[in-house]
């Protein structure tokens, strides 16, 4: 089985993957708090499970992959008392629309989607273990709170020290905490809250015990990957390894964290709070699954991506490239005549084994922490071999032709697609849903760039060199470098 390579957020350090039980490994990651809309920032946490999922998949293990929806909390119950509903109304609503989102983005379904509200005994009673473990405590007023200084090892994940979290809390921190940084486990139910009824009381779970209780319940006391917004390390994260560690009395509760970075809007943090986000289902909806995945993808997941026209049209760009060539090579595969031409047979043995060493280069790089920019790099790069190759004279006729027009098809559909699903659609669907949208920003398409450079050679022909320097600076001026040689003209994207 290939040897993986993960960045852990407890160390800091790229280290070697080895799950609990070979072959099988355990996978929880933090879902949306379902009150709204998502928008395109979580989303990206989203992909980027689902990146991981499939490459452990396609590596061959076997895996349990949980993925949760926090269907209990102030935002949800805010809106549902504006709306004059129950909680549960709101919380149902938009999880079947975070379900449309996933699914236009092409989620693969993960082996159990678990809520809060259908946890409630299991996160019961991981708070009794709490409390007899002597790590929690009752308040007057019934609401249980964890103490953090039960805890020695509070702050391993995220590096913050327990002093300076109490000589930083607010003056009028309530009397009832033992400690400032205490935080709580159950709420004491309140007027126009959904609640539920307990050892403590009625109330319902504060934020960070229901992924303790969820990923024990179907993951055990120790799960292999745990993964979630770079946001989420402190303090939710730090609070579920208090939580959960106390409670089972078992370490570690987590082998490998994995944290994505936030995705920017004009080098600002994405937040509905800012009022500076676009909500997945109108980005899908303009743009489509493919678009958004090369959106996201083209940045390694722990890099902050800056979201923003630029990085849409070049993914953009970047897809109408790769399907351009799928249609090249798709068109290959039905040129009658085919002839043994010595030099084009030279040719197209040079094309596969490049496309070896990009399978190769494609598999390295998500074993390297699932590196999707550096995918990309490799298979742009093939594309430009075999632009180039099909560019010769007699080529497209040459028998090896077909060998390396059904490689290209393979690498694209199973290779990229089965990692990144990217490369999978109809090449004649995608290029009409591609060139629109490349019509609206104002760029060419392939066919018009070709339509140019030829406008341009009979300009030049016709020795209206004035025209012919337009032309050129007009490709220029939307992103088109051209190349002049003696066996013509050629071009590339900048």
């Amino acid at each position: 089985m290939r040897e993986i390579k993960v960045t852990n957020s407890m160390t800091g350090n790229k280290e070697i993957f080895k799950p609990k039980e070979a072959r099988k490994v355990s996978m929880y990651s933090c879902g949306p708090t379902v009150w709204d809309f998502i928008h395109i920032g979580n989303l990206r946490a989203a992909l980027t499970s689902d990146l991981i999922f499939r490459t452990l998949k396609k590596f061959g293990y076997e895996v349990t992959y949980v993925r949760n929806y926090t269907d209990v909390d102030d935002k949800i119950i805010k809106r549902a008392n504006e709306e004059k509903v129950e909680a549960s109304e709101i919380s149902q609503r938009f999880i079947r629309e975070v379900e449309k989102d996933y699914a236009l983005a092409g989620l693969l379904e993960p082996t159990h989607k678990t809520t809060v509200s259908g946890h409630m005994n299991e996160i019961i009673a991981m708070i009794k273990k709490i409390i007899e473990n002597g790590n929690g405590y009752v308040t007057p007023d019934g609401e249980v709170l964890f103490s953090v200084s039960s805890f020695k090892p509070y702050g391993k994940l995220s590096g913050k020290k327990l002093e300076d979290l109490i000589a930083g809390a607010r003056v009028e921190v309530s009397e009832k905490k033992q400690s400032p940084a205490d935080f709580s486990l159950w709420k004491p139910a309140k007027l126009g809250e959904p609640a539920w009824d307990s050892p403590w009381g009625k109330g319902r779970p504060g934020w960070h015990i229901e992924c303790s209780a969820m990923a024990s319940r179907w993951l055990g006391d120790e799960m292999d990957i745990h993964h979630g917004g770079s946001d989420l390390i402190f303090p939710h994260h730090e609070n579920e390894i208090a939580q959960s560690e106390c409670a089972s009395k078992h370490t570690p509760y987590v082998r490998y964290w994995l944290h994505n970075a936030m995705l920017n809007i004009n080098a600002e943090k994405m937040s509905k709070s800012l009022g500076n986000f676009v909500t997945a289902r109108d980005f899908l909806a303009q743009y489509g699954q493919e678009i958004t995945r090369m959106m996201i993808f083209s940045a390694h997941y722990r890099s902050i991506a800056d979201f923003g026209e630029d990085t849409v049209n070049t993914a953009t760009a970047g897809l109408l490239r790769l399907y351009e060539a799928k249609e090249k090579a798709e068109k290959l595969l039905s040129v009658k005549g085919r002839i043994a031409d010595q030099r084009a047979e030279a040719l197209w043995a040079d094309f596969l084994a490049e496309c070896q060493k990009c399978s190769d280069e494609i598999e390295s790089n998500m074993a390297n922490d699932f590196n999707t920019s550096g995918v990309l790099g490799s298979v742009f790069s093939l594309i430009r071999v075999f632009n180039r190759t099909i560019s010769e004279p007699r080529t497209d006729s040459s028998a090896s032709a077909v060998l390396g027009a059904q490689e290209l098809i393979r690498i694209l559909e199973n290779e990229l697609g089965g990692f990144l699903g990217i490369g999978r659609q109809a090449s004649s669907t995608m290029l009409a849903k591609l060139s629109s949208l490349k019509q609206t920003d104002g760029s060419l398409t392939e066919n018009e760039i070709r339509s140019m450079i030829d406008a341009r050679q009979a300009a030049k022909q016709a020795k209206n060199f004035a025209e012919a320097d337009r032309i050129r600076a007009e490709l220029d001026s939307k992103g088109v470098l051209i190349k002049d040689s003696p066996q013509g003209t050629t071009w590339n994207y900048k």
